[in-house]
């Protein structure tokens, strides 16, 4: 365990009971989805910090682990923060949005958070943050410039004497994640408000965790409320009643037909529970998430060199929801950022979709990778029922078969937007692209039955009757609307490996869906 001044921690510990009793101004909006915060006990292993009986977890009861037996604890911990709750801002109860803005004070001398109890580094050894297992190492520093002594830039000779004093070494532990001294005991920021350091004095301001602005700037350089939800999701495990026979949902009437205790042919209809987690749709024992953790939502687009000018305006109404309150998609089609990916043959096109699961993000002029929610993939390509591709202009530099698709990773996409003509043409249910999609995602899958076309909305357009709602500097809008039968949802039940498949939207030109609303076809 890290050693910490007790002195510092009881600081800490009062410090954090005040914050929670101060309460930022809250804003409410008409008809947005909530997520209620309620508790649930789990038990806390004391040597890696886990849930004990999650797979993160690979200690026993009673056994010593380098001195340390495992006695797990039985703590509260809040399911939309994952914090204890003991020092959680939220109240049980209280609804909030998918993603929480929780402010923290920045100090205006070292720029950390002035608030931070979890020291300089805030990581732990066996841990693994962002795929990284956390494995600190011994460094020797140089007692007079404090820099690595055999791997940094110190001009300094031990055992010699210098202005500043006698040059000794002194042992460093350091975090190989951010670091930082491991056992750092002043944490993060070691001033005190009010004191002096260097003739400056120490105050501080109130950051806000997503736009990294200072929340109580008058100028408005922040626009975020404290406590709603801003184009994220957080991990949760939602436990389902799976039926033996079907596989579906016990509960779900309109999926499984069955009951307990009754035979069909010659097996017993039993049940059993499973967990689903809420960020990708997969089996929570099978996914990479953390319950607790907070994964932004990120779109995907790929698309081929001739459609660009329409993704370009797709991408602008996903903007645009995500900052218009008064869309009445702007809680279900909460996206943080859309990246997109020009897919002009197979190599790019592959390349892409290994990629998704992983954002990268520009910080201090570096780009960081993170985890992220796969919300939705979207592509605009050329298509029939057993390929995708560029089209003959383009020579089929871009073409992919089926038994390529079949050949990419299954990924933990929620939802995938197809916009090719005839992907999900139903007469070809099992052996069409949309089929082959559905079972490379752990979500749902939209195509259209027949041809997709595209029709670009202008503000003084009477014709269309649909709401407008555009961002600056957008002429137009792209609507999209399917031939045949409309447009379908498929879905790949891995019980019965098969393929499912169900009506959404009619295809008449009347029924043009922009991109978000066609994202929303997939949230039931």
């Amino acid at each position: 365990m890290k050693q910490n001044n007790v002195l510092g921690k009881i600081l800490v510990i009062v410090l954090l009971a005040i914050l929670c009793f101060i309460k930022a101004p809250e804003k409410v909006y008409a008809g947005e989805l909530e997520v209620e915060c309620v508790l649930y006990k789990i038990e806390i292993c004391n040597i890696c910090g886990h849930d004990y009986n999650s797979k993160m977890c690979s200690h026993t009861k009673g056994i010593t682990y380098e001195g340390n037996e495992c006695t797990p604890e039985e703590m509260k911990y809040c399911n939309i923060c994952g914090e204890d709750m003991r020092y959680c801002e939220h109240e049980e109860g209280v609804e909030y949005g998918g993603v929480e803005c929780n402010p923290w004070e920045k100090c205006n001398i070292c720029g950390n958070n002035y608030y931070d109890a979890g020291g300089a580094c805030s990581h732990w050894k066996g841990n693994y943050y962002g795929g990284t297992e956390c494995l600190p190492y011994e460094i020797l520093v140089c007692s007079i410039c404090g820099d690595n002594y055999w791997g940094g830039d110190c001009p300094h000779s031990e055992g010699a004497w210098y202005d500043e004093g006698y040059c000794e070494l002194d042992k460093m532990t350091i975090c190989n994640i951010c670091g930082n001294n491991y056992y750092d005991p002043n944490g993060a920021c070691s001033h005190w408000e009010g004191e002096i350091y260097n003739q400056i004095e120490c105050s501080t301001i109130t950051i806000c965790n997503i736009c990294g602005n200072n929340y109580y700037d008058a100028g408005g350089a922040c626009s975020h409320w404290k406590g709603n939800s801003y184009g994220g999701t957080v991990c949760e495990s939602n436990t389902i009643t799976i039926c033996n026979l079907c596989g579906n949902n016990y509960n779900d009437p309109s999926a499984c037909g069955h009951w307990t205790g009754q035979i069909y042919g010659d097996t017993v209809c039993e049940t059993s529970n499973r967990t689903v987690c809420s960020v990708c749709n997969d089996w929570y024992s099978e996914c990479a998430h953390i319950i607790g953790h907070e994964y932004k939502n990120i779109a995907y687009y790929f698309y081929i060199e001739d459609r660009k000018e329409q993704i370009t305006e797709d991408i602008n109404d996903l903007g645009a929801i995500r900052n218009n309150e008064n869309n009445e998609y702007h809680q279900d089609n909460k996206i943080y950022a859309v990246v997109e990916i020009e897919t002009n043959n197979v190599n790019d096109f592959i390349s892409a979709w290994d990629s998704i699961g992983i954002y990268k993000e520009e910080n201090d002029g570096v780009y960081e990778e993170e985890d992220c929610c796969i919300y939705a993939v979207i592509m605009n390509m050329h298509g029939t029922e057993t390929e995708i591709s560029n089209g003959v202009g383009k020579g089929y530099s871009l073409r992919m078969t089926l038994d390529d698709i079949n050949d990419l990773e299954r990924k933990p996409v929620q939802r995938l937007i197809l916009l090719q003509c005839s992907a999900g043409n139903i007469d070809y249910v099992g052996e069409n692209v949309a089929s082959s999609f559905a079972r490379k995602v752990s979500g749902k899958v939209l195509a259209g039955d027949k041809e997709v076309h595209n029709y670009k909305v202008k503000p003084d357009d009477s014709n269309v009757k649909v709401k407008i709602y555009y961002v600056e500097n957008q002429k137009f809008y792209t609507t999209y609307y399917a031939d045949g039968r409309g447009w379908y949802q498929y879905i790949y039940n891995w019980n019965e490996e098969v393929i499912r498949y169900e009506y959404m939207a009619p295809p008449q030109i009347d029924n043009m869906y922009r991109i978000y609303q066609l994202i929303k076809m997939l949230n039931v």
